[in-house]
């Protein structure tokens, strides 16, 4: 893949390269070919399109995080033709400094209001006062430990869930090998937050640290865990050690339906006790092999369709993505 980073530059924001860190990146390999994108920062993973011997791309997952948006366009020209793909799809981080019109420059062909996340502001950062209690509360039933490069947790964390190298439900669900998952665990701005018990942990977060911004990445707790109220001692632990590691802003996530074994799937009471400030994540889209879109979206049945790119769509002749695919950065 080459080299993103001089090994000087790796470290000059004090190890905070999170999403940004080539080894992040390097946990895809086993999804598709994955590419830096040397001037924006972002990498770009490439995947076979179900059923057809065609590739399109996805910009950064769960979402991109850019160095320089301002290069992100060029970097798209160039690399994107290169690996021959036909569509390149994104979700933008929404903590990002950057406006539709930049966007539009990188994604001339879709850029529309995906989810809105709940952001926290670290240097303001306070609660409601029920959040508050909650987080007493709980602090007096667990214990939290705080790692970063949280690679000695695995274990235990899987004992929470039904699997740490899966990402993903459904059509977007991704399985990586342990060995991914540790690279991944591993990278200098990864930090692991474990809720601990008398029986041992019950629930357990991970953040990912770019530049001055923090992004809650996963939250699992099982029942016991919620007997005790963990998630609160897991958020109220993160918010405070970010902030006393002088960062600006923690995303929260989003609050769609779901299994609640990510921060995007809590209940909106539940976030909208931590912080009133919402920010947008945008999808956006790029079609690089317009004839190609079009042959496969009629291919497929789906003309018309919403989603982006539509032989995505999962009414698709061409086939769902498979259970080793990340998301397209596809919805309605």
């Amino acid at each position: 893949m080459g080299d993103l980073f001089t090994a000087e530059d790796l470290f000059e924001a004090s190890g905070r390269y999170g999403y940004l860190h080539p080894g992040y990146a390097e946990a895809y390999v086993e999804a598709g070919e994955v590419r830096h994108l040397r001037r924006s920062g972002a990498w770009m993973l490439t995947r076979a399109i179900p059923g057809c011997e065609r590739k399109d791309a996805l910009i950064g997952h769960p979402q991109l995080v850019c160095r320089d948006w301002r290069a992100l366009p060029h970097d798209l020209i160039e690399t994107a033709a290169l690996a021959g793909v036909v569509t390149v799809s994104a979700l933008t981080d929404p903590l990002a400094r950057v406006g539709e019109e930049v966007l539009r420059e990188a994604f001339p062909d879709l850029v529309r209001v995906h989810a809105q996340h709940y952001v926290a502001d670290l240097v303001t950062f306070w609660p409601a006062r029920e959040h508050r209690r909650a987080v007493r509360r709980a602090m007096q039933l667990v214990d939290i430990d705080i790692e970063d490069a949280p690679t000695s947790r695995i274990d235990d964390w899987e004992q929470l869930t039904d699997g740490l190298g899966r990402v993903g439900d459904g059509a977007a669900s991704i399985r990586r090998s342990r060995e991914a998952l540790e690279r991944q665990l591993s990278v200098p701005g990864c930090v692991g937050l474990t809720a601990l018990a008398e029986d041992g942990p019950v629930a357990f977060a991970i953040a990912y640290v770019s530049g001055d911004d923090a992004y809650l990445h996963t939250l699992v707790g099982g029942e016991r865990g919620e007997e005790l109220g963990a998630r609160f001692a897991l958020i109220g632990a993160l918010a405070e050690d970010m902030a006393g590691r002088g960062l600006r802003s923690l995303d929260l996530g989003t609050v769609p339906a779901g299994d609640g074994t990510c921060p995007g799937e809590a209940d909106a009471q539940f976030m909208d006790g931590w912080t009133e400030l919402l920010r947008p994540s945008y999808q956006c889209g790029r079609i690089v092999d317009r004839l190609a879109c079009d042959e496969l979206t009629a291919a497929a049945g789906t003309t018309g369709s919403a989603v982006f790119p539509p032989y995505r769509d999962p009414a698709s002749r061409l086939g769902a993505s498979t259970s080793d695919e990340p998301d397209s950065g596809g919805s309605e």
